[in-house]
């Protein structure tokens, strides 16, 4: 299972290459893991996200919010898998073959999120950069930083860090 989560990285690394700022100055350039949620685009930081999966066979727990799918073992690792498009609608996405688990690793928390397809690592130009983006769903803005405007498309900005703050996230019981 290791394996595939690091080939999984090397594979989307391959990909972003393809997609190089022609100005090839660190200075000039941000990069991040990119993925579509709730018909969006999203980019995360690099060092926010510890690996990309394909969704694992795992075990439901009772008496939790509708949005935690269950837990998996990751290599000796339990790892809680929400869908994080359910976190912020409340309404349950279809499963599809395109589906991808974020797994981030923030202290003690080890957690996967679902979404609906990872576009691999994107490279952007720091001059693309802008703070607000009037277009994004209401629901997701506290745990967005800005966006990147390449190729016509917004990509905005997702911080799993802020996600982690979050106490609505991280109150999984059902409510009585």
């Amino acid at each position: 299972m290791a394996a595939k989560g690091f080939i999984e990285l090397l594979r989307l690394s391959q990909r972003g290459k393809k997609n190089l700022i022609e100005h090839n100055d660190e200075t000039y350039r941000w990069s991040g893991i990119a993925f579509e949620m709730m018909g969006q685009l999203f980019v995360a930081p690099l060092g926010e996200v510890s690996e990309v999966i394909f969704p694992p066979k795992f075990t439901t727990v009772p008496k939790v919010q509708n949005w935690i799918k269950g837990i998996a073992n990751i290599r000796g690792r339990l790892l809680s898998i929400a869908d994080l498009a359910c976190f912020l609608t409340g309404q349950n996405t279809a499963n599809t073959a395109t589906q991808k688990i974020i797994c981030v690793s923030h202290h003690e928390h080890y957690m996967g999120l679902s979404v609906e397809r990872v576009l691999g690592i994107q490279h952007f130009n720091k001059k693309s950069y802008f703070l607000e983006n009037p277009d994004l769903n209401s629901k997701v803005k506290p745990y967005c930083s800005g966006y990147f405007h390449q190729h016509n498309q917004m990509w905005n900005i997702f911080l799993f860090s802020r996600l982690l703050k979050d106490p609505h996230y991280m109150n999984v019981t059902e409510k009585r």
